[in-house]
């Protein structure tokens, strides 16, 4: 340890190394290595040959208090202080205690600012209409007159035989395709029920809230729009 208020100029570093005033030690001084992150109250001869002053150094360790001996300035023992940054002066009392400073974001966290919600989805999905629908018609009936109940019960069923599958997403498509080209009263049928991209406002509002709101694999619940009853399944 160095006393600040000692005559005479300090004698040369060797390199890499900077002199600090300590914080838990007013009117001292330790020793800082601005590569490694190493904190010493004095610095080894071995580490300036040309420098035989210097007395054999003790490191100090941020996980164990400091000796009563070494703050008395009898330093005789030696631990390994390590920092988890070596390319960055971090300020630290010399009792091992960080001082105050703005914490670092974990990574997670700031990946997790920078995700922004899609700007399309692509969707399959399996549409049930009825006699109160906006067209109540389809390919596969010229004219429904089913109630909107009973479309309601028969797209329930539909997706009771998804949710048994929907732990294997490959299954869950394939089985999605499969219903929706012999079920769904929408055009798209043929494609497996397939609507390509879409923006936001391509699609009546009830429709895109659950499209967009929907990971990639997953199923939706019954979805209730003007054209009729829909299941939906976001394949991206």
């Amino acid at each position: 340890m160095v006393d600040v208020d000692n005559d005479g100029p300090p004698p040369p570093l060797p390199l890499g190394w900077v002199r600090r005033i300590s914080l838990s030690r007013p009117g001292y001084v330790y020793y800082f290595h601005q590569d490694t992150g190493e904190c010493r109250w004095q610095l080894a001869a071995a580490e300036n040959k040309d420098s035989p002053s210097h007395p054999l150094g003790t490191t100090i360790n941020s996980s164990l208090e400091v000796d009563k001996s070494i703050i008395s300035g009898n330093a005789t023992s030696q631990l390994q202080h390590t920092e988890n940054s070596s390319n960055k002066e971090e300020e630290e009392d010399l009792n091992g205690n960080d001082v105050d400073r703005p914490k670092k974001r974990p990574r997670a966290e700031e990946s997790a600012d920078r995700r922004l919600p899609p700007k399309e989805v692509r969707v399959l999905h399996i549409l049930k209409k009825h006699k109160d629908c906006r067209r109540p018609s389809s390919w596969r009936q010229a004219t429904i007159d089913c109630t909107k109940e009973q479309a309601t019960n028969d797209v329930r069923e539909l997706l009771d035989i998804l949710q048994e599958v929907q732990h294997d997403s490959t299954e869950l498509r394939a089985t999605f395709e499969e219903l929706a080209r012999s079920e769904s009263d929408c055009s798209s049928a043929k494609r497996g029920g397939d609507l390509g991209f879409f923006g936001r406002k391509k699609m009546q509002p009830a429709f895109e809230s659950a499209s967009f709101a929907l990971d990639v694999g997953q199923l939706s619940g019954i979805v209730d729009t003007n054209s009729g009853v829909h299941i939906i399944l976001r394949i991206e």
